[in-house]
């Protein structure tokens, strides 16, 4: 049973991200310059790296998108999970290089023109936002990796508004670097999260959703399913996820096992949204004992 992850919304709202922010990158660079505002140029470096990775995002997803072919027999789905990886490295370089930037500004804060300072931020506050919420809300860990680029170039682009607010009130330029080392923070929580997804897939470790134990009761009280061996559940991506199961039923026929089959795969498709499986059914005559027989066998012990 296989499903194609691949949704054409997925690849609008990244193509629309990526002409908006290539917008807000060359609106901050402008009024960087005009405003000789730092904050600006820094938070206009951010957004270019950010660029970068919505393409990466964007190329990852057309690769998904390929039909699987002999060489792929999983089709493409993780190229999503190498992407929202690199993303997530991404992320942490950004974090590394706002700390540095807002440390030296601890040092030594720049006088700059805030009202341009504030204007420009404002215009990439309101784009960052109409993109933000573009891409909110998305299962896909790869567009999750890109909103969470958006959402910190949101942050940032408060940052600097506030900071010019408080500058233009009272002359103090401290509030920039220390607002920039709290949105440092978050995005470092945010990259790791990403970054432990990731691992987590291409490891092919059991989906977090996934009750393991559960699942194989769910299997077992399917009328005709003595017991369960060989069991293995993994993510291809975050949306697609797969089971291998080895189940010893008795003597029957093979279009009783079809049944079974259906039951077993809308079970699995609906409680726990794994919509590839391989099933293999075995007769109590090959002398195989599974979990149902293991734990059949201890309660007459």
């Amino acid at each position: 049973m296989e499903q194609n992850s691949c949704g054409a919304d997925s690849g609008k709202k990244l193509r629309l991200a990526i002409i908006l922010t290539s917008v807000i990158l060359v609106a901050e660079v402008i009024g960087g310059i005009l405003s000789n505002s730092l904050a600006l140029l820094t938070d206009a470096a951010h957004v270019f790296m950010d660029v970068l990775a919505l393409g990466l995002s964007f190329s990852a997803f057309k690769i998904a998108c390929r039909p699987h072919d002999e060489k792929a027999t999983f089709g493409y789905h993780r190229a999503e999970i190498f992407a929202a990886l690199i993303n997530g490295i991404l992320l942490v370089i950004v974090v590394i290089v706002i700390l540095r930037e807002a440390y030296e500004r601890l040092l030594s804060a720049p006088e700059v023109r805030t009202t341009e300072m504030l204007v420009f931020a404002a215009i990439g506050l309101g784009v960052n936002l109409f993109v933000t919420f573009t891409l909110r809300g998305h299962h896909d860990l790869n567009v999750r990796s890109a909103y969470l680029h958006v959402l910190g170039d949101t942050l940032s682009s408060m940052a600097v508004i506030a900071g010019a607010i408080v500058m233009i009130i009272t002359g103090n330029y401290l509030i920039d670097p220390i607002l920039s080392i709290l949105i440092s923070l978050l995005i470092f929580y945010s990259s790791i999260r990403i970054l432990r997804e990731s691992v987590s897939i291409l490891m092919e470790r059991t989906p977090k959703h996934i009750d393991i134990e559960k699942l194989q009761e769910d299997i077992l009280a399917v009328k005709g399913i003595e017991s369960i061996h060989d069991l293995h559940v993994w993510s291809i991506c975050s949306n697609v996820h797969a089971l291998n199961a080895h189940l010893l039923v008795s003597s029957m026929s093979v279009k009783d096992t079809e049944k079974l089959t259906a039951q077993i795969n809308r079970q699995l498709a609906e409680n726990y949204n794994i919509t590839h499986t391989t099933l293999q059914y075995e007769s109590r005559d090959c002398g195989i004992e599974g979990i149902g027989d293991a734990n059949r066998n201890n309660g007459k012990n």
